[in-house]
């Protein structure tokens, strides 16, 4: 059995550039902000600092390949399924190989197969060279920017494939314009496959704020070699125009793009949701699938909410496809109108089906409640099949979020253990007027069984926001956005409640609840709001966060925007990239200008470097 390990650098290189500003204030200061050039040129500060962590972890998780079957329209599968599976993940590099054709084994130390990382969508990154000290030194990698461009935006995030054509790696981006491009470590483009020409509108209704509207969710990549011996991705595009007609579920070789046999999956009218003893018809033209894509044991999750905007009468979907027999589809739905699955952060599973959310219901066409439960404003497992919801929790409040149009779905749900906890798992996540629920992933509860409910803004529409958990010495950890209105910030220093806040807590157990959640630090990192719904300048992209070992010198990494700006123009996107320390708040890095950096997104980091995709380009940045 031969291993190929690719241990090459990233061939990231700086031609010059400026454009850094590296802060060694607390947080609540307004240090000054870069510049608007592009190449990441900016004003820029020196300073001095030092920081030093310790804590060590160790681990593996890994996914093995598998065969599925199918019979009489239910699956069972093994294997093939990424990272861990255990609520929150291994690391030190644990989920890290894979055995290919021929018995060879894939390094995948570095791979970023899907949104979050891990299936507990954690955020959490091991990056033995991202110091707090290297932290301080980053710059935007200028070659790489200039070259990895791409048509259309990024809504989702980007991946990196360790084992790419030749052994080489490479970064994966999804586009509107229905784009999938490879690009290797030097930027260049590798390869480039379009799904089909991309709609403009909803239902025959221009509504919505995103055209044209290809691939707005995040693929997933399953390491397990295909015939040609490499990785397949999984990419999930709306194809008609001008009007949606159907999605298309891909799967593309790693090699050069080209489709796995037996697929694209057409997901449209035939397909049925037959759960709770309905006979529901899926309405393509009706839904958008912004939520990332999930792969669990073999099983491809693909989740559907309504489009921005609310055009028409949708329902929250989640379709499920055997990726061992693509015919096998199953699909469940709401029960109700609306229940939207929209987070861009997608889907969290601990090895057993999936953790989805769901939105207001949009009962008769407007705001407002159904006259009983439908599965609206609800945290859901579904499992099996076909698909069923096993598991379910919602607010006891559920009717006047659907009035208020406070979704729980606005956010994704992450995993996490802590250490001493009464249960081995526990499911964070964040309505959109920024309720804080701690769930236990055993049983979810049902109405209002959650361990916490913690409000952090006195605003509604305040919270949209994929979470990150973590663990250091000092305990388990969650970092958030919060659009506007933050509460519970420690006094000292101060931040700014009109403008977007990057919060840290510390959960930990507690005899009554079994968790106690507190606000521990505070990051000002977008600017003001201008009105309510329409301005996303104070709406940061979501974190994620390094750590040297799985535990030390922890850094949350987002990309938000100029906070010294008094009145940004309407539509202002996130363009500058922070580093926080994950445990006081201090900010370490900020700087760089990677222009047209979507809502909810979120950066990865691979050997050394942090990457987020934007509109057009991939940006990196690195300490060189």
């Amino acid at each position: 059995m031969s291993r190929l390990v690719n241990n090459k650098k990233l061939n990231w290189t700086s031609a010059g550039v400026a454009g850094v500003v590296v802060v060694f204030a607390h947080l609540g200061c307004s240090p000054s902000a870069a510049g608007p050039s592009d190449a990441g040129s900016s004003g820029s500060s020196s300073g001095t600092g030092s920081s030093s962590g310790t804590g060590s972890s160790s681990g593996t998780s890994g996914s093995s390949s598998g065969t599925g079957s199918s019979t009489g329209g239910s699956t069972s599968s093994s294997g093939g399924s990424t990272g861990s599976s255990s609520g929150a993940p291994s690391d030190a590099g644990g989920d890290a190989t894979v055995m290919g054709d021929g018995g060879t084994t894939l390094d995948l130390t570095n791979s970023v197969l899907e949104r979050g990382k891990h299936p507990s969508r954690d955020g959490m990154f091991v990056q033995p060279t991202l110091t707090k000290a290297s932290a301080m030194k980053m710059m935007p990698d200028a070659s790489f920017n200039a070259k990895a461009t791409y048509p259309g935006s990024m809504w989702g995030s980007p991946l990196y494939l360790e084992q790419g054509p030749g052994g080489v790696g490479i970064l994966i981006a999804a586009t509107t314009t229905n784009d999938v491009v490879a690009f290797d470590e030097t930027g260049a483009s590798v390869w480039k496959r379009n799904l089909g020409t991309p709609p403009t509108m909803w239902q025959g209704l221009a509504c919505g704020g995103i055209f044209p509207f290809g691939i707005l969710s995040t693929p997933v990549i399953d390491p397990k070699a295909g015939a040609d011996g490499l990785a397949t991705i999984y990419a999930t595009g709306a194809v008609g125009a001008p009007i949606v007609d159907h999605y298309e579920v891909h799967a593309l070789s790693a090699k050069d793009g080209s489709e796995r046999a037996g697929w694209p999956v057409k997901l449209d009218k035939t397909i049925v949701a037959k759960n709770d003893m309905m006979n529901f018809a899926f309405n393509p033209g009706g839904h958008a699938q912004r939520p990332a894509l999930s792969l669990v044991k073999g099983i491809l999750y693909v989740g559907f909410g309504g489009p921005q905007g609310d055009c028409g009468p949708y329902r929250g979907w989640v379709m499920a496809i055997d990726t061992n027999n693509p015919t096998t589809v199953s699909a469940w739905a709401t029960r109700g109108e609306g229940g939207s699955i929209w987070a861009a952060g997608g889907f969290a599973s601990d090895g057993n089906g999936i953790f989805a959310i769901t939105g207001n219901a949009n009962y008769n066409g407007a705001f407002g409640p159904p006259p009983m439960y439908s599965d609206s404003e609800g945290v859901l497992r579904i499992t099996g099949m076909p698909l069923v919801r096993s598991d379910l929790y919602y607010p006891a409040r559920w009717r006047q979020m659907d009035t208020d149009d406070q979704d729980m779905a606005s956010s994704s749900p992450v995993l996490m253990q802590v250490p001493g906890a009464t249960s081995s798992s526990y499911l964070v996540t964040v309505s959109k007027d920024s309720h804080l629920y701690v769930l236990n992933t055993a049983n979810l509860g049902m109405m209002d069984g959650h361990i916490v409910d913690l409000t952090l803004s006195s605003a509604n529409h305040s919270a949209r926001v994929s979470p990150v958990a973590y663990t250091t010495a000092t305990g388990s950890h969650v970092a958030i956005t919060i659009d506007r209105g933050v509460t519970g910030c420690p006094a000292t220093p101060a931040v700014d409640p009109g403008k977007a806040v990057l919060m840290g807590l510390i959960v930990a157990p507690s005899a009554s609840p079994a968790l106690k959640v507190t606000p521990s630090w505070c990051a000002t990192v977008a600017g003001p709001i201008m009105f309510d719904m329409g301005s996303v300048a104070n709406r940061s992209a979501s974190p994620m966060v390094t750590t040297t070992d799985g535990k030390s010198e922890p850094i949350v990494w987002i990309v938000g925007g100029d906070t010294t700006v008094a009145n940004p123009p309407h539509g202002t996107t996130a363009s500058i990239l922070y580093g926080v320390d994950g445990e006081n708040g201090t900010t370490i890095y900020k700087g760089g200008n990677c222009t047209g950096v979507r809502q909810w997104t979120t950066p990865i980091a691979v050997k050394g470097h942090v990457i987020v995709g934007g509109d057009g380009h991939l940006c990196s940045w690195s300490s060189q």
